[in-house]
């Protein structure tokens, strides 16, 4: 009876110690495994998304953009710079959007800096040589930035080049979904009410992709506040083009828009042109919610 208890026990001991081996070995493991993800910092809530598409188990992404910022007055504080430090690769709009970027590629001189804007053929805003910053309102173009970002990836850890590509081409197969998509929604305007008429000049390379005219109020009339003659030959030209819809910037206030609406007889329809909303976090959320306005304010019922 002794030696039966004694076995049992010793048994019982052997297995305690397996199972603890057991877990002793996944949690060195698993802490291996964090170590060999490639951490990536981004300046952009979409490209953070992007990131995490695109590498899916083996990045950790930290995005630096804080809820609630404006993307043209965004600029990373010394906690940000922390957060980001040890990263390997630093995600950023580019074409302009970050004008700080140099003071940061100086303070992170060993992380490598990606502007994936630079993928992205440019779009020239009306009669200037300035190019419109805002390449995320077409999903092609977010389809070609995230090959730049794959490649970025695959540089930083070639052992998960399969893993990347995998990711890339999923994510290039939804924004192929979402082109296609908006062409079939959009199919349902006129051609001569295509016209994108809107306080910020960020629908360039939207309208390139889609075959609208863009025209930014701002970009018209900010460089003479307050000179008439400059406001009366833009209502002159929204009367012109009848215009059936103004868009307003859905995170802001619409009611100078709202009020230049009114003048020439037009409706208004918010959107999403710096690719941030507190409510719609995904790029198909924001993109579809564009559409949907873009359609409702254009198409034959107005």
């Amino acid at each position: 009876m002794g030696v039966a208890l004694t076995d049992a026990g010793h048994c019982g001991t052997i297995r305690g110690m397996r199972k603890l081996l057991i877990c002793l070995l996944l949690l060195v493991f698993g802490v291996m495994a964090a170590q060999g993800r490639v951490k990536v910092a981004s300046l952009h809530p979409l490209l953070s998304e992007m990131a995490q598409a695109v590498g899916g188990e083996q990045v950790e992404v930290v995005n630096l953009f804080p809820k609630g910022a404006d993307l043209h007055t965004f600029n990373p504080t010394a906690a940000d710079l922390a957060r980001a430090r040890d990263a390997a690769l630093v995600l950023a709009c580019g074409m302009g959007v970050e004008p700080y970027l140099e003071d940061l590629k100086d303070s992170l001189p060993s992380t490598q800096v990606a502007e994936l804007g630079k993928s992205i053929p440019p779009v020239y805003l009306p009669g200037t040589q300035l190019a419109d910053p805002h390449w995320w309102n077409a999903p092609q173009n977010m389809k070609r930035a995230s090959r730049a970002l794959m490649q970025a990836l695959s540089v930083l850890s070639p052992a998960d080049v399969a893993v990347f590509r995998a990711g890339q081409k999923a994510y290039a197969a939804e924004m192929d979904a979402l082109d296609r998509e908006a062409r079939v929604a959009l199919g349902r305007i006129p051609q001569e009410a295509r016209v994108l008429v809107a306080a910020h000049a960020a629908m360039g390379h939207f309208g390139r992709a889609y075959g609208f005219r863009q025209v930014p109020v701002h970009g018209i009339a900010q460089e003479s506040e307050g000179d008439t003659a400059t406001m009366a030959q833009l209502l002159r030209s929204l009367r012109e083009l009848k215009v059936r819809c103004i868009f307003t910037e859905a995170t802001g206030s619409p009611r100078a828009m709202e009020t230049l609406a009114g003048q020439v007889g037009a409706v208004t329809r918010p959107l999403v042109m710096d690719g941030i909303h507190p409510e719609m976090p995904t790029y198909r959320e924001i993109f579809r919610f564009n559409i949907r306005n873009i359609v409702d304010g254009l198409g034959q019922s107005h």
